[in-house]
């Protein structure tokens, strides 16, 4: 505190946000949860996933996740035991999804980039018993990875203890007792009441503090951590999600989130369903033009996705001409969004209610969401959903006050159960502080302001220093992306002799315009930010070996890490440096 502070008895108002205590919380399963839709909107679609297969209802998808879990019983699945799925966003990925949860089983969600060392790699950490898979993903075949998988199995290798059995998702395939079809794996369980008594004995089994699934980070840097949710920290972080945004039941929500991502798990599909809404899964992988189509031809009213995602779909539209419909609502997250970009889609789709999301696997994932453009031209603001508790703290772990930035810290019902055999990990993030409440450290940079809004100005360990200065991308990016050509940057540091460090720029340009002399992004920096924040590096994505494309995860998140690695061999030898 200033002397000028202490002279007038002016305490500044700390970092603390306290979320609403309404909605209450549900004690909802999957269980509870899709039998309470089936009977309440038995007609209503539930799920339609366009050229891959027909919709189905809420009454066929209680019906159809009751019948797998029976199959899941019947070829020795138990409660606590772990099912992988490795696949796109199709049908069976959610009736596979439900039928575990509900007999309290959990549900490992592999990445769909993992090759198939990492593949193997997750299924011998978490101890798969079961695997369901796709034939392909894209232009990628997933044989080869079956095949030795299979071989594995037959030849039971002891790395893999555990895996009995694999499922195709499509296609058939001549059944044994360790490689079998989706079709006829469905089909295993004897109809009559032994195999009902068997569901119903799992099912009661299930509370709403049961893990049901595994969930991977999708950090762009070291090895994942399999985080463990409950039935308690998904439905309710769903419902408290699609409360804020007003779903209801005349929505059909668009979502090219992958399902293996907590935001295509529960912020897609798990809010869908919570509020009798209908989710829209418009392709396998994320493709721009079957999203566009879809947003047509389904007649959607809201969309969700990453900003590269928004950004893809509105450049496929104007290469072409397409006008895209008004939307009511949509949520946007995953990573920082820029105001250049929320008036781009507010005008594009006339959309009013974007939310502008923030969360972390590890919290369910929301802790914040706008209820709609919550930016003040420069930034923007989010807030903090019901049930949470949020501040914001120095590296001593002391709560600053308001306007200054620190790591921001959540608590509340939403936080994980915890890094499955990884209580070091867990230790590190998850820590009791002197309230005696326990806060899960974030590992983001964050400024809240009065009203108790935050804004994330980046990762702490993207910050950029720059002789002695610290230097956050988000600002940049933020201004960069006001700039008329260009349609997103990405900003990263740049090793250097002198410096430590320099900013580098990843900049894409909007179609049909040309790259701009580095003079310009320099002028047009300084108008709004420092001059030590201007670039020492311009690169355009398709210009002089830069890639066509930013590398991203699948999640569609841009990898920083590439980006550093391809600015870095891009000026070696070439003086700039």
């Amino acid at each position: 505190m200033s002397q000028q502070d202490s002279h007038h008895g002016f305490r500044p108002k700390p970092s603390y946000k306290k979320g609403l205590l309404e909605p209450a919380l549900q004690n909802w399963t999957f269980g509870d949860l899709l039998q309470r839709q089936a009977e309440q909107f038995p007609g209503k679609i539930a799920i339609s996933c366009p050229g891959t297969s027909n919709p189905i209802t809420y009454r066929q998808l209680n019906d159809r996740t009751k019948l797998l879990g029976e199959a899941l019983i019947a070829n020795g699945i138990s409660v606590g035991d772990r099912v992988g799925i490795f696949a796109g966003n199709v049908l069976e990925y959610v009736e596979v999804v439900l039928a575990t949860a509900r007999i309290g089983a959990i549900i490992v969600l592999l990445n769909t980039f993992y090759t198939t060392e990492e593949i193997k790699r997750a299924l011998r950490f978490t101890g798969c018993s079961l695997l369901f898979i796709t034939r392909s993903l894209g232009k990628r075949s997933l044989l080869p990875c079956i095949d030795e998988l299979n071989e594995m199995i037959k030849t039971q290798k002891s790395e893999f203890p555990d895996l009995r059995s694999i499922v195709l998702l499509s296609g058939h395939c001549s059944k044994s007792s360790n490689l079998q079809s989706y079709t006829d794996f469905v089909k295993f369980p004897p109809n009559g009441t032994k195999a009902g008594s068997a569901y119903e004995a799992a099912e009661t089994q299930v509370d709403p503090e049961t893990v049901c699934n595994f969930q991977f980070t999708s950090g762009t840097t070291g090895m994942p951590k399999a985080v463990m949710l409950t039935h308690f920290n998904v439905l309710n972080n769903g419902f408290l999600i699609g409360e804020r945004i007003g779903l209801t039941p005349n929505d059909t929500i668009c979502c090219p989130w992958p399902l293996f991502h907590s935001s295509g798990f529960v912020v897609g599909l798990t809010t869908s369903l919570c509020h009798g809404a209908t989710l829209i899964l418009p392709s396998p992988v994320f493709d721009p033009a079957a999203t566009a189509r879809a947003l047509i031809s389904e007649r959607c009213t809201g969309l969700q996705g990453v900003p590269t995602m928004f950004s893809a779909v509105l450049e496929w539209c104007h290469q072409r001409g397409t006008r895209l419909p008004p939307l009511r609502t949509g949520i946007i997250g995953g990573s920082p969004v820029s105001p250049a970009l929320l008036r781009e889609l507010q005008h594009e789709f006339a959309l009013q209610d974007l939310g502008i999301a923030y969360g972390m696997t590890e919290t369910s994932p929301l802790s914040f969401l706008s209820k709609g453009f919550e930016s003040d031209g420069t930034h923007t603001w989010m807030e903090i959903l019901p049930h949470t508790t949020a501040k914001i703290v120095d590296a001593q772990g002391i709560t600053v006050p308001i306007g200054r930035p620190g790591e921001l810290c959540v608590s509340g019902y939403l936080l994980q159960r915890g890094y499955y055999q990884n209580p070091e990990k867990t230790g590190e993030v998850m820590r009791v502080h002197e309230d005696g409440v326990l806060w899960m450290h974030t590992g983001d940079e964050a400024i809240m302001d009065t009203q108790g809004r935050c804004r994330i100005s980046g990762r702490i360990k993207d910050t950029i220093i720059r002789g002695g200065e610290n230097i956050y991308p988000a600002e940049i990016e933020d201004c960069l992306n006001e700039h008329p050509a260009i349609s997103m940057s990405a900003v990263v540091g740049i090793q250097d002799a002198k410096y430590g460090e320099v900013v580098a720029a990843f900049l894409q340009l909007k179609h049909g315009k040309t790259p701009c002399a580095e003079a310009h992004i320099s002028e047009w920096i300084q108008q709004t930010l420092g001059k030590h924040k201007v670039p020492a590096l311009v690169f355009y994505l398709g210009v002089d070996g830069v890639p066509g494309h930013f590398p991203k995860t699948a999640s569609g998140k841009i990898k920083k890490v590439d980006l550093e690695a391809i600015g870095t061999r891009l000026v070696r030898g070439t003086g700039k440096l």
